[in-house]
C-alpha cells in the first residue's frame, strides 16, 4: 500500500490519463458554469443597514446593542417583515401549509440575518431576488424595530402613570379631607391661624393695662389653647400633604409624556441601498470548488487503476 502513495508514480498516471481528466474538468467547469447560472439558481442581491442603539438602558446584564438585538429576533417583526413584503409568495410557501410558520420563520433566518458587531453596533443584512425589496425590507426593519421598542416602552410608561395616578387622586382626597377639617376648626371657633395667639395675647395685655374689658381677648386665646394646636398640626400635615401631591403630580405627568413621545432608538450609520449587481451564488466560487472536487476525484481514481493493475 506504500506504493500506492509514491509521487512519480502518481504523476505517471495523471500523464497517462490526462485527457481523461482534462475532459472530467471540462465537463464539470461547463455544467457547473450553468448550474450555478440563473436558471437553476435565483440570483440574489443583498442590501446592508447598520445601526447603533440610543436611548435604550440596558436590561439586566444585557448591553444596549444585545437588548435590540433580540428584539430584532423576535418573532413579531419576523412576521410584522413577511406580512408587509408578503414573503410567502417569494418564497413560494402556501398560508395552508401545515408547517407554514416552521418553514416561513427558515427562509426568514436563511435570507435576514442580524448580527453585532465588534464595535457594539448591529449590521442587518437582507437577501432578495429584488434589489429594491431588499433595500426596502432592510429599511422597514429599522422602522419595525423603533416601533416595538417605543410600544414596550409606552406600557411600562403607562403602568407608571397609572400607579402615579391613584396615588395623586388618594393624596388629593386626603388633601380635600384635611382642607375641610381646617375649614371646620375655622369656622366653629373664629379661628383663622395658629399664629393669631401672638395678637391674642397682645390684645389681652394692653386691655388689662388700660382696664379695659379683657374677655374678648381672653375667649380667644382660650380657643386658641384648646383648638390652635389641633388647627397648626392639620396645616402642617397640609403643606407635606401639598408637597406630595406636588412630587406625584410630575412623575405622572413624566410618564404620560414619556408613553406619548416618539423618539428614535437606533442611530442609522450606515443606510441601505438598492444593489446594482448580485451577491448571490457567488458563481466563480460555485465552479471553482466543483472543478477542485473533480480533479481531485479524478486523481484518486487513476491512482486507484493504475495501482490495481500493478498489484495484478
Amino acid at each position: 500500500m506504500d506504493n500506492f502513495f509514491d509521487n512519480q508514480r502518481i504523476l505517471k498516471a495523471v500523464w497517462k490519463w490526462k485527457i481523461h481528466i482534462i475532459i472530467v474538468l471540462a465537463v464539470t467547469i461547463v455544467l457547473s458554469a450553468i448550474i450555478s447560472g440563473p436558471l437553476f439558481i435565483e440570483p440574489k442581491f443583498k442590501s446592508l443597514a447598520r445601526i447603533y442603539p440610543v436611548n435604550i438602558s440596558e436590561a439586566s446584564e444585557e448591553s444596549e446593542s444585545e437588548h435590540l438585538l433580540e428584539i430584532l429576533q423576535s418573532s413579531e417583526i419576523k412576521f410584522k417583515v413577511i406580512e408587509a413584503f408578503r414573503l410567502y409568495d417569494v418564497y413560494k410557501i402556501s398560508k395552508d401549509e401545515k408547517l407554514y410558520q416552521t418553514y416561513m420563520l427558515y427562509e426568514y433566518d436563511q435570507n435576514i440575518s442580524y448580527k453585532k458587531t465588534e464595535f457594539d453596533a448591529l449590521e442587518i443584512k437582507v437577501l432578495d431576488p429584488d434589489p429594491v425589496r431588499a433595500c426596502a425590507i432592510c429599511d422597514s426593519i429599522i422602522v419595525y424595530l423603533n416601533n416595538l421598542v417605543h410600544e414596550q416602552r409606552s406600557v411600562k410608561h403607562v403602568e407608571f402613570a397609572q400607579i402615579n395616578k391613584v396615588s395623586l387622586d388618594r393624596k388629593k382626597a386626603e388633601i380635600d379631607s384635611l382642607n375641610q377639617l381646617i375649614d371646620n376648626i375655622r369656622q366653629e371657633n373664629g379661628i383663622i391661624d395658629y399664629f393669631q395667639v401672638e395678637m391674642a395675647t397682645q390684645g389681652l395685655m394692653d386691655a388689662a393695662a388700660r382696664g379695659g374689658d379683657r374677655r374678648p381677648a381672653q375667649e380667644m386665646l382660650n380657643k386658641l389653647v384648646d383648638k390652635g394646636g389641633e388647627l397648626r398640626k392639620h396645616q402642617e400635615m397640609l403643606e407635606q400633604y401639598e408637597i406630595a401631591a406636588d412630587t406625584l403630580q410630575l412623575r405622572y405627568d413624566y410618564n404620560l409624556a414619556m408613553a406619548q413621545h416618539q423618539v428614535s432608538y437606533s442611530r442609522i450609520i450606515e443606510r441601505p441601498f438598492v444593489a446594482d449587481k448580485k451577491a448571490y451564488p457567488i458563481r466563480w466560487l460555485i465552479v471553482f470548488l466543483a472543478a477542485f472536487t473533480a480533479g481531485f476525484i479524478s486523481l484518486i481514481a487513476v491512482s486507484l487503476i493504475e495501482y490495481f493493475r500493478e498489484v495484478k
